[in-house]
């Protein structure tokens, strides 16, 4: 052995090792081992997962038109053509049921809630007294707020299974001003109220409470 191996040797066996620090082992962990951890002690956080029961769901196809039927008390006449589009399988090509929310679904949704509407309202103007679908607690021929207020409530909790109990209630400012708002020209006559109470109904029938459970 040289003289030069040899005094290394020595160095090294004295002062030991120079080692680079980026090849150190991590010193020892005592605490909890969990699977992801990145840092001693802390937990790496998932995704929230929930249970199928907590998500928020779309109608089916034959719910929306059950819903929409039973709340106007007007029959849809294109939901056999439509109801496809809606996402209700064909059970030959298509097993699944449609549920998600897109441009057509709204569009068919839109449809049949002004279809039904304008027939309800249409409807309730030969209804007797407190017997109208939509138009119940009022005449095309009132415009009294507090009657005006009474009808949105019932139909809050009609469409929505929403309990107002008071005609302050911030929820139905923007249905009152649809309803009193005077047009540009001249005041409300009873053709306008038809009209406006028709809005109410497809507004209140393509709201997400009412879409969805």
């Amino acid at each position: 052995m040289s003289r030069a191996l040899w005094f290394a040797g020595l160095l090294l066996a004295c002062e030991g090792v120079v080692e680079d620090p980026s090849m150190r082992p991590d010193p020892p962990f005592d605490g909890p081992v969990t699977e992801g951890v990145t840092t001693p002690g802390r937990e790496v956080v998932g995704p929230a997962q929930h249970d199928d029961t907590r998500l928020v769901r779309r109608l089916t196809a034959d719910q929306f038109y059950n819903s929409l039927t039973t709340v106007t008390g007007q029959a849809w006449d294109g939901y056999a053509r439509y109801a496809n589009a809606l996402g209700r399988p064909d059970l030959a090509e298509v097993t699944d049921e449609g549920r998600d929310l897109s441009v057509t679904f709204e569009k068919l949704v839109d449809d049949a809630s002004r279809d039904t509407c304008r027939d309800a309202v249409v409807a309730d103007r030969s209804a007797a007294p407190g017997e109208g679908v939509i138009v119940r607690h009022v005449t095309l021929s009132d415009r009294e707020p507090s009657a005006l207020a009474m009808n949105l409530r019932y139909l809050f909790l009609r469409f929505l299974a929403v309990e107002i109990t008071s005609d302050d209630d911030p929820r139905l400012v923007p249905w009152m001003t649809l309803l009193t708002t005077p047009p540009e020209e001249g005041e409300l006559g009873d053709t306008d109220m038809e009209w406006r109470w028709q809005a109410v109904c497809v507004g209140l029938a393509t709201h997400p409470d009412f879409l969805t459970y």
